[in-house]
């Protein structure tokens, strides 16, 4: 447990210090004076200063921030210092502001460069909908999720993890085939052809399917889920592969976060979207389970979590890095910059509204995650 939660803070102040890092990188080498470089939101327990910009730790963990000189402050001096942000063209403000996502997604690539050829470049991504990856081969198949105990898949020795290829000859694209499949054969011995997720052998497995399974169960007594596994075979592929994995994964994320919107609002339910939607518990319990698979589980979810800091941060919500570029859009279309008080209180209004929702998540997954720690 205690591992687990210095490996859990360890990554996420990698990450926040990556994605600040970003920021003051590019503000410095824009000629934009940066006054603070902070690690946590204050009270400040820690303060540096080197040269003209303040180092600091502060008391509240979940998160950092740049202080840039003339981002924040009001007034006609701040637009013609050629040290101030605001004094900066659009081009290199929206480069400033979109540094932080920049260097999580590079943080993301190296280690998909280190990690994919260990793995053949193959990736295996658990599926929320029916989706195609834009690059790559993909191939979709079905995976067991858990196992009911007293069941035949548990008679059989079939285990959470393992994918299931086919059935008396016949190949499997999803879970929907599968279980088709099984209420064809009830109450008939069929073989199947499986694989543990990080495994390349096959497995043979023969198991009698129930005729008159209890409700919910099925006949094999299984949950099942959607597995896509990714191929990048070509040199092209290979020598991409940080940047081009990244992007799908991108991609994923933010098509998956429409899918679960559209779904949420469909179902007249928050369930679909607060189900997939976690915070630093969260990751906590994420890395908990993650330790006991080793090194390598803990590097991919290092550049899943950094990917995600990506997509949360484009987003076009105030006090987001997406929302301040929409204020930057918004200049260079109009040729006229967004009034100073008005993106103050609608950047305010934002912060608040995310403190709100991390605390609603933090609930939400003590209430989920709970039990693996208490």
């Amino acid at each position: 447990m205690l591992l687990s939660i210095v490996i859990a803070v360890l990554i996420l102040s990698f990450l926040v210090v990556s994605h600040e890092f970003g920021h003051f990188i590019i503000a410095k080498k824009s000629g934009i004076k940066v006054e603070e470089f902070a690690l946590g939101y204050p009270p400040r327990i820690l303060k540096i200063k080197k040269g003209e910009t303040t180092y600091s730790i502060n008391a509240i963990p979940f998160g950092g921030f740049v202080k840039l000189y003339g981002e924040e402050e009001q007034g006609e001096k701040y637009l013609k210092d050629p040290r101030s942000f605001k004094a900066k063209p659009i081009a290199v403000r929206a480069l400033t502001i979109a540094g932080g996502v920049i260097m999580n997604f590079l943080v993301a690539v190296v280690v998909f460069y280190f990690l994919l050829p260990l793995k053949g470049f193959t990736s295996q991504q658990y599926l929320v909908f029916d989706y195609h990856f834009p690059l790559g081969q993909q191939q979709n198949f079905p995976i067991i999720s858990f196992v009911v105990k007293g069941s035949p898949a548990e008679k059989a020795g079939l285990k959470p993890k393992t994918i299931i290829l086919s059935g008396n000859g016949i190949e499997f694209k999803d879970a929907e085939q599968f279980v088709e499949f099984a209420n064809n054969n009830k109450g008939k011995k069929v073989f199947l052809k499986t694989r543990d997720l990080d495994k390349k052998e096959i497995n043979k497995v023969s198991v009698v399917l129930r005729d008159n399974p209890p409700e919910g169960e099925g006949p094999l007594g299984v949950g099942l889920g959607n597995i896509a596994e990714v191929k990048y075979k070509t040199v092209l592929e290979k020598s991409t592969v940080g940047f081009i994995h990244s992007f799908n994964l991108i991609h994923y994320s933010i098509t998956a976060l429409g899918y679960l919107i559209k779904s949420s609002f469909q179902e007249r339910s928050i369930s679909p979207l607060s189900s997939s939607v976690v915070g630093p518990v969260g990751i906590l319990a994420a890395t908990q389970l993650t330790l006991k698979e080793g090194l390598v589980a803990v590097l991919n979810l290092l550049a899943l979590i950094s990917l995600a800091l990506v997509v949360v941060n484009i987003i076009p919500f105030p006090a987001l890095d997406g929302g301040q570029l929409v204020f930057l859009a918004f200049e260079g279309i109009f040729k006229k910059r967004v009034p100073e008080v008005v993106e103050k209180n609608v950047n305010f209004v934002g912060f608040v509204l995310l403190v709100l929702l991390l605390i609603l998540v933090t609930i939400k997954d003590v209430s989920q995650f709970g039990g693996m720690f208490f």
